[in-house]
């Protein structure tokens, strides 16, 4: 991708009045960032969801934001920080499953954005003794069999800092996710653990130019990043309400398995994971197994399926791909299944669906399937 087409990604999201949903339609109906820069007018009314009056806005904006992204590409160039557009290669596949990622991600480090396993934690800002110390347990239980898996948390205090210093003290890379510009760190106490943190591997995260203003509301929006860059969220400690609760139902929207650590009923920080896995909305977490069970990452009885399969004629191509990434896993759920086959939701139920009447995959409780043993 030249840096004339750089420019143009980086420039959407510094047009008036145009939030994350609104670019992808926009791109979605030009076919790329420069072509939209060079529409008319009229073609850009005719846009579904765009108004007269946004798009007349839109149309007198291009200027301006061309201008604030070259002022945005100074900054970056002059301060070891890098960024990628949703339109291109390297961004967060993950994210783009979500209808309202980010149009840009800035970050400083080398982050592999798509990672084979990516586990976000978050939680209180007050935490326990006990909830510090779960923590650390289940993130050396992950460090331990699944070295390569990258920690995401937020930088706050409490839950979020006690996870980036896990990660890094059983030796796993991890991410911080900022609500504000990579100008600063908030709170300033962690600064250096965010410089641990790159200097470690990691990275940290913003999709907030370096000219912009911090706001308590930039800290709620940060959390659809947390929670969609991710395969699983687990929430350690929280009240009944806060970010993390917040966290918790946007992973849900984005159908990511969220995972909750119960605790004792007289405890005001067990009240929301307690509540979320009374009300279904996550996964009782004791140990790592639990992880394991729902998100198929154990590999045990593999070889009695490989071999039930050998015995298998007569499947179309998308159901061998189906078949080919379910050899893998024990159990996987329907989200890491379309995600490694490539195929459409659509098309993977229906095949699901096959695979099932052929007596050859079984489903599970919460769109979770594996292959039939003997």
């Amino acid at each position: 991708m030249t840096s004339d087409e750089r420019l143009y990604n980086l420039a959407i999201s510094f047009l008036p009045g145009i939030g994350d949903v609104s670019a992808r339609k926009l791109i979605s109906r030009f076919g790329s960032a420069k072509n939209l820069f060079e529409a008319k007018l009229g073609d850009i009314k005719k846009t579904p969801g765009i108004g007269k009056i946004a798009a007349l806005k839109l149309y007198n904006g291009f200027s301006i934001a061309l201008q604030l992204a070259n002022e945005e590409l100074e900054y970056i160039y002059s301060n070891d920080v890098e960024y990628v557009s949703f339109l291109e290669r390297e961004y967060p596949k993950r994210l783009h499953e979500c209808d309202d990622a980010p149009v840009v991600l800035y970050y400083k480090g080398n982050p592999d954005f798509n990672s084979a396993r990516i586990v976000s934690i978050v939680g209180t800002r007050n935490a326990t003794k006990y909830g510090t110390y779960f923590c650390d347990k289940i993130v050396g239980q992950i460090a331990e069999k699944y070295p390569e898996t990258i920690i995401v948390s937020g930088l706050a205090y409490g839950i979020d800092v006690a996870a980036h210093k896990a990660a890094m003290h059983h030796g796993l890379k991890t991410w911080a996710v900022f609500g504000h510009n990579l100008k600063t760190v908030y709170p300033a106490i962690h600064k250096r653990v965010a410089e641990k943190i790159i200097d470690e591997g990691g990275a940290v995260i913003s999709d907030y130019p370096h000219s912009s203003i911090t706001d308590p509301g930039n800290f709620v929006r940060r959390n659809r990043i947390v929670a969609g860059i991710a395969d699983v969220l687990i929430i350690v400690e929280s009240g009944l309400k806060g970010g993390s609760i917040v966290t918790a139902n946007i992973a849900n929207h984005y159908n990511r398995d969220v995972f909750a650590v119960p605790g004792s009923v007289n405890s005001v920080y067990s009240s929301g994971p307690n509540k979320l896995i009374k009300t279904n909305r996550a996964h009782l977490l004791e140990s790592l197994e639990d992880i394991e069970y729902i998100m198929g990452w154990s590999s045990k009885n593999k070889m009695t399926k490989i071999n039930v399969l050998e015995l298998i004629e007569n499947l179309n191509e998308n159901e061998t791909k189906i078949v080919d990434v379910l050899k893998k896993y024990e159990y996987l759920d329907i989200d890491n299944i379309s995600r490694q086959s490539g195929l459409e939701s659509d098309i993977l139920s229906l095949s699901l669906l096959e695979l099932e009447f052929k007596n050859i995959v079984r489903a599970l409780p919460g769109k979770i399937f594996s292959l039939k043993t003997k």
